[in-house]
C-alpha cells in the first residue's frame, strides 16, 4: 500500500488530515478502520509520525498496537458501517472511546461523515486486494431483483453491492438506511424514499421512513404513528452523517437512471433462495456460513 493510500483531508475550517488503515487479511471480516490524526493541518508531519503504523501494516504485524504506542498522534478506531468510535489499545477488541481523556481528537472525530466512511469502505476492499464492488456493479450484466415490476422503485443496495452498509444504532436497536429511486427512464419526479429497516432485534417491525423531494423537503411515511419519534431520530442521524444528503441523492439518482435498462425481475425459483428481510451482514440462511451479501444476496 502506498503511503498516500488512506490519507484523507476532512472538510472544515481549518481542514484536517487523517490516515486510515484497514485490515489486509482477505479471510477476515472485521469492519474497522484505525485512524490517525494530528492537531494541525500538516500532511507530511502526519505521514512521518504514522510511519510505524504503516510499517507494521506492511509486515502484517499488529498495526493496532503500533497505533496505540504513538505519542504525537491521536489514534482511534471507526466501524465502517455504523460510524461508532472506539479506543485503540492494541487489544483484540476495542473499548469505548474516552472523549474526556482525548479532547484533541474530538474535532477530527466530529468531521468523520458519510463521505469519509465511504472512503474507509473503499480502502477496506483495496487493502484486501479486492475490486471495488461499486465498479463491478456498474458493469453490463442484468440486475435481478425479486418480484420487481416496471414502475416500482429500486433501492440502491438492491442494484449496487456498495462498499459499506449505512447503519445506525439507536439504543439497543440497529437500523439500515435504504434509499429507493424511480428507475423509469422518462420519470423526472426527483423523489427519494429513505426507509429505515431494522436489523436487530430480528423480526422488529419497520418504523417507516421519509420521502425527500429535490428541494430536500422531507415527508414522513410511517408504518404507525407510534414510530414517529424513532423515524425523526433516524432522519436526524442520517442528516448529521450526510450533511450533503441532497447532493448524495442527486448523484445516486443519476446512477440509478443509468441502470434502468438492466434491471429485471428475478426468476420465481430464486424467491426462496433470497429473502429481502435478511440483513446483508447477517449469516446467509442457506447455511453456507458466509454473509448474506457474499452468498445468496449477491446472486
Amino acid at each position: 500500500m502506498a503511503a498516500e493510500a488512506g490519507v484523507l483531508q476532512l472538510s472544515g475550517d481549518p481542514p484536517k488530515w487523517i490516515w486510515a488503515f484497514t485490515c489486509p487479511t482477505p479471510g477476515c471480516d472485521c469492519r474497522e478502520a484505525i485512524v490517525l490524526a494530528t492537531d494541525d493541518d500538516d500532511r507530511d508531519a502526519l505521514i512521518a509520525a504514522g510511519a510505524p503504523v504503516r510499517k507494521a501494516w506492511l509486515a502484517r504485524e499488529s498495526y493496532a498496537k503500533a497505533a496505540a504506542r504513538l505519542k504525537s498522534v491521536a489514534a482511534f478506531a471507526v466501524t465502517i458501517d455504523d460510524g461508532e468510535i472506539y479506543s485503540v489499545d492494541g487489544a483484540s477488541s476495542f473499548s469505548p472511546f474516552d472523549f474526556a481523556a482525548h479532547p484533541e481528537a474530538r474535532d477530527v472525530i466530529g468531521r468523520i461523515d458519510g463521505e469519509a466512511l465511504e472512503a474507509f469502505g473503499r480502502l477496506w476492499y483495496r487493502s484486501k486486494g479486492w475490486p471495488n464492488p461499486d465498479d463491478e456493479s456498474l458493469g453490463s450484466q442484468p440486475i435481478k431483483i425479486l418480484s420487481w415490476k416496471p414502475g416500482e422503485t429500486v433501492s440502491w443496495g438492491e442494484s449496487l453491492v456498495g462498499v459499506r452498509e449505512d447503519l445506525y444504532i439507536v439504543g439497543d436497536r440497529l437500523f439500515e438506511a435504504v434509499d429507493h429511486y424511480c428507475v423509469e427512464p422518462d420519470c423526472d419526479c426527483g423523489d427519494v424514499v429513505l426507509d429505515f429497516q431494522p436489523l436487530t432485534p430480528r423480526g422488529a417491525p419497520p418504523p417507516g421512513g421519509v420521502r425527500v423531494d429535490r428541494s430536500g423537503a422531507a415527508t414522513f411515511e410511517l408504518t404507525h404513528e407510534k414510530h414517529r419519534a424513532s423515524v425523526e431520530r433516524l432522519w436526524t442521524l442520517f442528516r448529521m452523517r450526510h450533511l450533503g444528503y441532497r447532493e448524495r441523492f442527486a448523484r445516486r439518482r443519476a446512477v440509478m437512471h443509468g441502470l434502468a435498462g438492466r434491471i429485471v425481475s428475478a426468476p420465481e425459483n430464486e424467491i426462496e433462495r433470497r429473502s429481502p428481510r435478511v440483513g446483508r451482514n447477517e449469516p446467509c440462511p442457506c447455511g453456507s456460513k458466509k454473509k448474506y451479501k457474499k452468498c445468496c444476496g449477491a446472486a
